[in-house]
C-alpha cells in the first residue's frame, strides 16, 4: 500500500530591531609604483584609525574586508589604427569596516571626524543585528511552524491525522541581516558641505526600521 503524504511549503518571516551601526569605508586610488600603492594603503588605514579613536571608537575595531593592488591599463589607438595597451599604474582598492552599538551621538562624532580627513574615500552606512545565527534560527523556526500549521489544516480538512515528518528541505542560502536602506556611498568630503557645525560632532537623528526577512522550507508529512 502506498504511503499517503502531504508535500507543502512553509514560509517564515521575522522582523528584528537593529542593534548595531555598520560603517564601511572604500578606497580606490591609482599610483605609478606598487610600493607607493602599498604605502598609501597603510597610511590611509592609520589615518582612519586615528580619526575613529578621536571619535571614541577603539582602533582594533577597524577590520579590512577587502584588499587588492592590481595593474591598470587603458586601450589607445595608434597612428595606424591599431589598439595598444598603455600602462597607467597600480590601482589600490580597499574596504574597511567597523561597527558599534546604535548611538546617534557616537555616529555624529564618527561622521564628523571622518569628514575632517581628506584621503579620498567613500562610506556606506548600514544597520544590523548582533546575533545573526540566532536571527537565522528564528527565521527557520517560523518557516517550519508555518509548514506544520498548514499540514494540520490540510489533514483535518481531508479527515486524516498527521503522521511523522518524513523530510524537511531548506535551501541554506546565505541570508544577511543588514539593512541597506541607509547606504549612502557618499564622498567623505561631501559631509562637510551638507553638515557644517563648530562642535566636534554632527547632530544625527536616525531611527532605523526593523530588519525584515523571509525564507521557505519544504516538508513532507505522512498521513494516518
Amino acid at each position: 500500500m502506498t504511503e499517503r503524504t502531504i508535500r507543502l511549503t512553509g514560509v517564515g518571516n521575522v522582523s528584528i530591531k537593529p542593534e548595531i551601526t555598520i560603517v564601511t569605508l572604500n578606497f580606490n586610488k591609482l599610483f605609478q609604483t606598487y610600493d607607493k600603492a602599498l604605502e598609501a594603503s597603510a597610511a590611509d588605514t592609520l589615518t582612519v584609525k586615528s580619526a575613529l579613536e578621536r571619535a571614541g571608537i577603539k582602533r582594533n575595531t577597524l577590520k579590512t574586508t577587502y584588499f587588492d593592488i592590481d595593474t591598470k591599463y587603458r586601450s589607445e589607438k595608434d597612428e595606424k589604427g591599431n589598439y595598444k595597451s598603455i600602462f597607467e599604474g597600480y590601482k589600490y582598492s580597499q574596504s574597511l569596516r567597523f561597527e558599534f552599538n546604535i548611538d546617534n551621538k557616537l555616529l555624529g562624532r564618527v561622521l564628523y571626524e571622518l569628514s575632517k580627513i581628506d584621503i579620498g574615500m567613500t562610506f556606506n552606512l548600514r544597520y544590523g543585528v548582533k546575533d545573526v545565527e540566532n536571527a537565522k534560527n528564528l527565521l527557520l523556526e517560523s518557516a517550519v511552524k508555518d509548514a506544520m500549521k498548514k499540514a494540520n489544516i490540510m489533514a483535518k480538512a481531508s479527515g486524516c491525522e498527521l503522521g511523522e515528518v518524513l523530510s524537511i528541505t531548506y535551501n541554506w542560502d546565505e541570508i544577511d541581516f543588514e539593512d541597506r536602506h541607509y547606504s549612502a556611498g557618499l564622498e567623505c568630503r561631501d559631509i562637510k558641505t551638507k553638515c557644517s557645525c563648530s562642535a566636534p560632532s554632527y547632530d544625527i537623528d536616525i531611527e532605523p526600521e526593523n530588519i525584515s526577512r523571509m525564507d521557505e522550507v519544504k516538508i513532507i508529512v505522512s498521513l494516518k
